[in-house]
């Protein structure tokens, strides 16, 4: 089968090495399969209450859409993980490489040494280097880990450098304009996240710790007071116990997707 996704999203899929015809199979066949398995036992439940069996129908469409979407959220996820990595310490990296440039050493070597490094984001300039010892053009090199790069910051190295090699441009000043301007994003990143930390904080702590302690206590007064109406028995407050896990991992969830890149 064809692919079945939008440009924008066939782009994440070649970011990623994923051939987009194949994920287009595994995700129209996965999702029939899960959605026949829950509509299956959704009608079984159905029938042994003697109940209509037409609501079956609309299980398996919404079961099939929410599968299919939460299969399409996994490229998109492994390159946002990706970017994370790259983006982590690649302020280091493209200082190092400056640091090479204006000591005087050639531009491969430059590269070399910043592949060297015991950074994460040097892996991706060393497989720039081992594209170039395989007889690969550098400027093709380049290419290569500008269509697969899943940082803007690193394609905007990249580019300039590429541009240098075409242009014979300061390649130097051009780095340096970039690692300013990658410091200044990362700063700009970590007060945004400041920001943002202290609403979710006081969120986390209203519903994460006053909300459920006084709640509970609450509970057990009105229990108290109303015995015959109201009863907490084991499966109430194994109930509560399971929705404070899923407030909690709600939260550390969210506290994870604000923190940004450069302070991993």
């Amino acid at each position: 089968m064809k692919n079945i996704f939008s440009k924008k999203y066939v782009k994440i899929l070649k970011k990623t090495h994923v051939d987009p015809d194949r994920f287009s199979n595994l995700c129209l066949v996965t999702s029939g399969i899960v959605s026949i398995v829950i509509t299956t036992i959704f009608l079984l439940v159905l029938i042994f209450r003697k109940l209509p069996v037409y609501p079956a129908i609309a299980v398996f469409f919404i079961s099939f859409i929410i599968v299919f979407e939460m299969i399409k959220l996994i490229p998109s996820m492994r390159l946002k993980s990706e970017k994370a990595m790259l983006e982590s310490d690649l302020l280091y990296s493209a200082r190092h490489l400056l640091l090479k440039l204006e000591s005087g050493s050639s531009l491969l070597n430059s590269l070399e040494s910043v592949g060297s490094l015991n950074t994460k984001s040097s892996t991706y300039f060393e497989k720039i280097m081992l594209d170039v010892s395989l007889g690969t053009p550098v400027e093709d090199a380049l290419d290569n880990s500008i269509e697969y790069s899943p940082s803007t910051a690193y394609t905007k190295i990249l580019t300039e450098i590429k541009t240098s090699l075409e242009t014979g441009s300061d390649l130097q000043k051009t780095i340096k304009n970039i690692v300013e301007d990658v410091t200044r994003n990362h700063l700009i990143n970590i007060k945004e996240y400041g920001k943002k930390l202290n609403p979710m904080t006081m969120f986390y702590m209203i519903l994460g710790t006053i909300f459920p302690s006084i709640g509970t206590a609450l509970l057990i007064v009105a229990a108290s007071f109303l015995p015959g109406i109201f009863i907490i028995n084991f499966w109430i407050l194994l109930f509560m116990l399971f929705m404070l896990f899923v407030v909690q991992l709600f939260f550390l969830l969210s506290f994870r997707s604000l923190k940004p890149g450069v302070m991993e």
